[in-house]
């Protein structure tokens, strides 16, 4: 699916590198292949990968984000976001979660997963670039999704316009905590009068977590490309943007 998409930049979460009992499997080299793209990965933790049956430790596994491009992308980086603190409160007293009052360091640790912003600049035929930036922010507590919006926003701010800025964010994105995203970067989906609760912005079950956002780009579609399937449990959304300098671009999440 991917490939038929033809994108000239593919974002994508929960992309893992696993070896298991030896054996190497490179989801992003596989990807890359797949697509005849070049892959930028990048993940800040790693996990064990446990036998269920006999509780063997075999193997590791690193779990972040890929960006695919068909030229190489300039200045490349990956960026740890951040996480709660022991002390932290996964939602405030009173707040309406079942987490409510409760410390992060009182929760399971997957609730305070390490998580990352990847991206990079792509050169453009006329010498000039464009700012790539591509996250997962946390399933978890809107203070540290917060937290990860922010400084989503600055990393993809400081790679100047046009830019372009996608991922899970967890969250819709008119949900207080992506302010700092939502008032930045202009919403592909509204550009096109697809307005936050418009159920033509589902991508995953019933909820509008996953976003295209730019600037310096006019967008001339964008679109959740429900003839994927369930090969995920996300939707992919699948945007055209039209800047001054390169006409035609598809940016693909």
């Amino acid at each position: 699916m991917l490939a038929a998409f033809d994108a000239d930049v593919v974002t994508l979460q929960e992309v893992t590198i696993m070896n298991v009992d030896g054996e190497i499997h490179d989801q992003p080299a596989e990807l890359a292949r797949l697509t005849g793209r070049i892959a930028r990965y990048g993940a800040v933790h790693a996990f064990p990968l446990v036998d269920p049956e006999t509780g063997r430790a075999i193997g590791s596994a690193s779990w972040g984000n890929t960006v695919l491009t068909r030229t190489p992308l300039r200045d490349g980086f990956t960026t740890g976001l951040p996480r709660a603190a022991d002390d932290d409160l996964v939602e405030p007293p009173g707040a309406d979660h079942p987490l409510a009052g409760v410390r992060y360091a009182d929760t399971e640790p997957g609730h305070r997963e390490a998580r990352c912003a990847v991206g990079g600049r792509l050169p453009l035929a006329d010498g000039s670039d464009v700012g790539i930036a591509t996250a997962h922010l946390t399933y978890i507590g809107r203070r540290q999704r917060e937290a990860q919006a922010t400084t989503l926003a600055r990393l993809a701010g400081e790679l100047g316009e046009p830019v372009i800025v996608t991922g899970d964010f967890n969250a819709p994105l008119d949900a207080a905590e992506l302010a700092p995203l939502a008032g930045a970067f202009d919403d592909a989906f509204a550009a096109v009068g697809i307005q936050p609760g418009d159920p033509r912005r589902e991508t995953c079950g019933p909820q509008s977590i996953d976003h295209v956002l730019v600037r310096g780009w006019t967008v001339a579609d964008c679109r959740v490309a429900v003839e994927a399937g369930d090969a995920s449990d996300h939707r992919p959304v699948v945007a055209d943007l039209e800047p001054a300098r390169m006409r035609g671009a598809t940016a693909e999440s």
